[in-house]
This record gives C-alpha cells, sequence and structure tokens, in this order.
C-alpha cells in the first residue's frame, strides 16, 4: 500500500466503489491534492436544469460535480469556501490515514445522499438551486467511533511534491487501464 496521499486516495475509492467517478489532481506547485467527483441523476427528459456557466443537462440526464481538497495551510493559497470540503495537513509530517479513511467514507455517504436530495430537488418546481453539503459534525463522529472500535490508523500519508509523475509515465499508465480515465 503506498505512503503517498494521492495514491492512497486512488488505492481505497478503487476498493470502496463509491456511487460517483472520481479524478485526483496533484498539484505539486500549489502543495494541494484535488479529488474531483461526478455523479448523475436519470429525470424526465422534459426536465431542464441550468448550471452555474449556463450549461443545460442532457435530456433525462442531470450530472453533478464537486470537489474537495487537501492542501498545506503553510504552503497553499486555497480559499476553502471554494470546496465541498477542504482539509489542512502539514505537508512535511503528513495526514493520519484513518483521517484521510473517515473522509472517504463520508464522502460517500454525502455522494448518496446528495442523490436522494437532488431528485428531490428535481421533482420540486419551486426549488431554483441544488447545493451538495458536508456535515464536519458527522465526519467528526465517524471519527470517534473509529477511534473508539480500533478502526482508526494514525499511520501517516505523506503529500511528496517529487513524487508526480511525469508525462510519459502517466501515459504508460494510461495503457494499463486501456487508455480510460476514471471521471
Amino acid at each position: 500500500m503506498s505512503n503517498d496521499l494521492s495514491e492512497y486516495i486512488d488505492d481505497q475509492l478503487k476498493t470502496m466503489l463509491p456511487n460517483f467517478k472520481w479524478k485526483i489532481i496533484k498539484d505539486s506547485k500549489k502543495n494541494l491534492v484535488e479529488l474531483y467527483l461526478t455523479f448523475y441523476v436519470e429525470t424526465d427528459e422534459s426536465i431542464q436544469v441550468q448550471d452555474m456557466l449556463g450549461k443545460n443537462n442532457q435530456p433525462g440526464l442531470v450530472q453533478f460535480e464537486d470537489v474537495i481538497c487537501f492542501y498545506d495551510p503553510a504552503l497553499s493559497h486555497v480559499k476553502p469556501q471554494n470546496y465541498l470540503a477542504s482539509f489542512s495537513m502539514d505537508s512535511y509530517t503528513g495526514i493520519d490515514k484513518g483521517y484521510v479513511d473517515a473522509i472517504l467514507r463520508k464522502l460517500n455517504y454525502t455522494t448518496k445522499k446528495g442523490e436522494v436530495d437532488l431528485n428531490e430537488f428535481l421533482e420540486d418546481d419551486f426549488a431554483d438551486s441544488f447545493v451538495l453539503t458536508w456535515e464536519n459534525k458527522n465526519l467528526q463522529n465517524m471519527i470517534d467511533t473509529m477511534k473508539k472500535t480500533g478502526r482508526y490508523s494514525e499511520e501517516k500519508l505523506l503529500f511528496d511534491p517529487e513524487d508526480e509523475r511525469s508525462f510519459f509515465e502517466k501515459l504508460k499508465k494510461d495503457e494499463k487501464d486501456d487508455g480510460v480515465e476514471r471521471i
């Protein structure tokens, strides 16, 4: 199992088979890892939804996208309000593996609930906007439960800015995955 934060997140998501598609962006210059997530809801073909950029949905399908971020506040210039959730870390000492596990489990729960909420939004003629919500209190409760049950790992995951793969290494990986990217 990798000790690199972005690789660990990718490995865990492949194992847990979440209800959303994802893409991980590791930005060494900004010292952050962003996890882009997307989920879809099938709807009546007559329903039209417009996103913040003015783009309409495909008939019969509404797509929702959001991002969470892991960043080092001493080195990154991140605006946490621009993300569904953002998590600060020290890029030199790392972040607890148990904390990341709790975040991923919470994210999977949040997107499942988000699908239900999005369906309710689509059925409500008076609703004007949809927002996916993240509850930090629920995350803390999950962490506390994991600690009480002995399933919280304090092993550190590191952000290694030198570990970013070259363009050619990324191509080799794409060939291994039949050129399919997750998102």
